[in-house]
């Protein structure tokens, strides 16, 4: 969320060369929705999940991921910031499942160190920050690999 201090993303130039690029490379052109607050988060993990070969929606807080989701049927997977201005990122996995029951959906937070399992959708796994891009990528993959 707003709070989280201490996120140390890669140097843009690491991310970008072309040998980390391979090493990093979890997906070929699938659709991320990223709802995350903090707007240097915000963009650092764009960049990241976009040079591992995501596309990349963003959206600041819930109401707005969940309007793209609604818009969007080729969004391929959620990543959410538990804590969000408004409805967390617990209430909007919720609504987004409700939306597409199949969404796989990753749940993260640099002030919780793991998600509350009585409000979790189930088969969403928790990423606490700071993470690597391709940690996320590794998870995002294996949880869009369980989807039926």
């Amino acid at each position: 969320g707003s709070r989280s201090r201490g996120w140390r993303a890669a140097p843009r130039a690491a991310l970008a060369s072309p040998s980390r690029k391979r090493e990093t490379n979890c997906v070929t052109t699938r659709l991320l929705l990223l709802v995350e607050d903090d707007a240097l988060v915000r963009t650092t993990l764009a960049d990241g999940f976009g040079d591992a070969g995501f596309e990349v929606l963003v959206a600041e807080d819930a109401e707005r991921g969940l309007l793209l989701l609604a818009r969007r049927p080729d969004i391929d997977a959620l990543l959410t910031d538990i804590n969000l201005p408004g409805a967390d990122g617990f209430s909007l996995a919720h609504s987004a499942r409700l939306l597409r029951p199949g969404l796989p959906i990753v749940y993260t937070s640099g002030r919780l160190r793991l998600a509350d399992p009585d409000r979790a959708v189930p088969g969403a796994p928790f990423l606490p920050k700071p993470f690597t891009i391709a940690h996320a990528c590794s998870l995002l993959e294996c949880t869009m690999g369980r989807r039926g």
